[in-house]
Parts: structure tokens; C-alpha cells; sequence
């Protein structure tokens, strides 16, 4: 059995590597070759700028990388913003979360502040200007 499996596999290999043979001599043979006449016709030669069209393109890519740094300047501001909302939001949370909760030292149990109603007065007892 593993003579007949060692066969099948070498004849596999020998197969293989005949074909890699034909694929490379087939490579090297359009390799020297070199182009043929009709590609070398294919190929045309782009049109030159002129010195105006040169400026105008650099212009335009200029004015392009100024409006992306704008436009991330803004993007950057307005993520600044978020998170210091974030953290305010969170330094808020926590602050309200140690008056009933041990914060690890953080602040200690909240004082409560209790306002004292006075009566209303009625308008004859006003104070004279």
C-alpha cells in the first residue's frame, strides 16, 4: 500500500514539475521575444502640460489639502468638545455617586443643607424705602 500511495505521489511531482518546466520555458521564450511591433504602437506618449495648466493643477491640489486639514481641524475641535463633555459627565456622576457610595477616599459622606421657611409677610408689614 505505501509502495503504491510513494508511486502515485512521485508521479504527481514528475508531472508537476514537467509543467512548471513548459510554463518557464514558454516565460523565457516571450521574454526575449520582447514587445511586439503592435504593442509598441499601442503605447502614446501623454500630452504636455503647459505652464498654466501645471499651476492650475498644483492650485487645485493645494486648495484640496487645505479644505482635508479644515475639515480635521474641525472634526478635531468638535471631538475635543465631546470629550470633555464625556469627562465632565463623569467627573459629575462620580461626584453625585460618593455621597452614597465609598469612593476609596475619594470625598467623604455628603453634607445636607436643610433651608429654614420663613413665613410669608403680608404687604402692611413692607419696609419703608
Amino acid at each position: 500500500m505505501a509502495n503504491k500511495l510513494t508511486s502515485f505521489l512521485s508521479g504527481i511531482l514528475n508531472a508537476t514539475l514537467h509543467v512548471i518546466a513548459r510554463v518557464g520555458d514558454f516565460a523565457a521564450a516571450q521574454i526575449a521575444a520582447g514587445p511586439r511591433k503592435s504593442e509598441l504602437a499601442a503605447i502614446i506618449e501623454p500630452r504636455k502640460l503647459t505652464i498654466t495648466e501645471q499651476w492650475r493643477y498644483l492650485a487645485d491640489v493645494i486648495r484640496g489639502a487645505t479644505s482635508q486639514a479644515e475639515e480635521a481641524t474641525r472634526c478635531h475641535a468638535a471631538a475635543a468638545l465631546q470629550l470633555d463633555l464625556a469627562q465632565y459627565a463623569l467627573t459629575s456622576l462620580v461626584e453625585e455617586l460618593s455621597a452614597v457610595m465609598d469612593m476609596q477616599g475619594r470625598r467623604k459622606n455628603a453634607t445636607v443643607h436643610v433651608l429654614e421657611v420663613t413665613p410669608v409677610r403680608a404687604f402692611g408689614d413692607a419696609i419703608a424705602a
